[in-house]
């Protein structure tokens, strides 16, 4: 049985107000995640994005709706001119961004030469910002290991396109550029 977002709030607000560096807390944490049947990884996925957003940023995990034009635009432009401070004037020929938009995502992308043979290209997906039009709030995500977007616990609250930028320039977590 899929369980409901109102759900999902109540156990991922519990799992939020831990201290889970404590015995204590990482015990509380452990047994909400049985008695939620949600395990740790899908407890913590929600309980960050309560962290990051209240409701809004566990309604953001699922939302899509296409952006309108004029705040997508404006978001890109914010963006690339944040990323063009990003690479040295030496190197730009070499390193580079590309921004994909999808709904009401935005992810950034670094391009550079692969390590050891130059001839060839990477990619590395850095961040991306959802919006959220019911609210008119952006939402930050950094990408796991396990190769999915997870949302991002921010030092300050974020709701600007702005504020997500501070966060990633910050990047106090390691979580953006290593």
């Amino acid at each position: 049985m899929k369980m409901k977002l109102s759900e999902k709030y109540v156990w991922a607000k519990k799992a939020a107000g831990l201290v889970t560096e404590t015995d204590g807390g990482a015990a509380e944490f452990y047994r909400i995640a049985r008695e939620s049947s949600l395990g740790t990884r899908w407890l913590s996925y929600y309980a960050n994005a309560y962290e990051a957003g209240g409701e809004s940023g566990l309604k953001a995990l699922s939302y899509r709706c296409r952006m309108h034009d004029k705040i997508r635009a404006e978001a890109e432009g914010k963006i690339s001119r944040y990323l063009d401070n990003k690479v040295p004037p030496n190197l730009r020929a070499e390193i580079g961004f590309r921004i994909k938009v999808h709904t009401n995502r935005i992810t950034v992308i670094e391009q550079r030469p692969c390590f050891g043979n130059r001839s060839q290209m990477t990619c590395l997906e850095v961040f991306q910002v959802r919006y959220t039009d019911y609210d008119n709030r952006w939402h930050l995500y950094w990408m796991r290991k396990f190769n999915k977007w997870w949302p991002y616990v921010p030092e300050q609250p974020v709701f600007t396109i702005d504020d997500c930028l501070r966060e990633v320039e910050q990047d106090i977590w390691g979580c953006f550029w290593g």
